[in-house]
């Protein structure tokens, strides 16, 4: 007599494979739920961490009191950073500043320009800062805007801003360095003279020249711009000379940092600038995760 399986039998292993399947196909569901909503917090988390450690890292080296916020529509109205009302100012959304030259300062193992000017022969065509080397200047210059400036040839000029500023014009909100209506009345833009010696482009333009000054060759400017999805992309405007009448909607070369961003702030207190920065990774079925990040800058 051949044994087998009774009708009963089969439907009980059945019902069982049946449980089995369903509690199966439910963890891997939502194991792959998980690994999505994982894999979108982490590249959110990445790319906003990255965007906003590349604006720091930007912002240490502007110049003091440069940075304002302005309208985007509007670059007349701006205010300066201290003065910031982030729930008054809602359409000052665009951060500009000038940031001195670090990348020639500290390309070789004595700085390129050294920060010092001899003052005393300086005159309104030119001035020494001894210990400089204007030849690895203005090659780390042209390289970085790919020669576009430069202490030589026919290019645009970088500058130099004295240290402190104390000129009658140069109120601290930015305005003296070209940043607002072209106004460029505490910043000089220079070309070689000889390997540690500036001339000044305007020979004529009066001139308060004190023993320090940082060298220049870019504005930045921050600027969100607004998407379909009512988000933004921020991008980064650089390579642009305010003091040559240059603006970084007309002239600049332009960079997005980071996409699908819902909240850019800025402000600062005292001697700190304070940014936050928060942004979106869409997962599909109207779903998305957000994340924001908080810097420091401590000038």
């Amino acid at each position: 007599m051949k044994k087998a399986f009774s009708l009963i039998e089969v439907i009980f292993v059945l019902v069982i494979l049946g449980i089995v399947a369903s509690i199966s196909s439910q963890i891997i569901v939502q194991v792959y739920e998980n690994y999505i909503t994982q894999r979108a917090l982490y590249n959110v988390n990445t790319k906003t961490e990255l965007a906003i450690n590349q604006i720091v890292n930007r912002l240490t080296y502007s110049v003091l009191d440069s940075a304002i916020a302005k309208n985007k529509n509007n670059p007349a109205d701006y205010k300066l950073l201290t003065g910031l009302n982030l729930a008054v100012d809602t359409n000052l959304t665009v951060l500009e500043w000038i940031g001195y030259d670090n990348d020639s300062f500290s390309a070789g193992e004595t700085p390129y320009w050294s920060g010092i000017a001899n003052y005393e022969t300086a005159t309104t065509t030119q001035f020494d800062s001894p210990g400089s080397n204007l030849n690895n200047i203005d090659t780390v210059i042209k390289n970085l805007s790919k020669s576009q400036v430069g202490l030589t040839g026919s290019l645009q000029r970088p500058a130099v801003i004295f240290q402190p500023r104390t000129g009658e014009d140069d109120i601290v909100d930015g305005t003296c360095m070209g940043l607002v209506d072209n106004n460029s009345s505490c910043i000089y833009a220079v070309s070689k003279n000889n390997l540690t010696s500036f001339n000044f482009k305007n020979t004529s333009k009066p001139k308060i020249i004190t023993e320090r000054y940082q060298l220049v060759w870019s504005a930045y400017a921050l600027v969100p711009e607004q998407k379909s999805n009512g988000l933004y992309d921020l991008n980064l405007h650089y390579n642009y000379q305010p003091w040559n009448i240059e603006t970084y909607d007309n002239n600049a070369s332009i960079s997005t940092l980071i996409t699908n961003v819902s909240v850019f702030k800025f402000t600062q207190s005292g001697g700190v600038i304070q940014l936050k920065l928060c942004a979106t990774e869409d997962i599909g079925a109207d779903y998305n995760i957000s994340t924001c990040k908080e810097k420091a800058i401590i000038r």
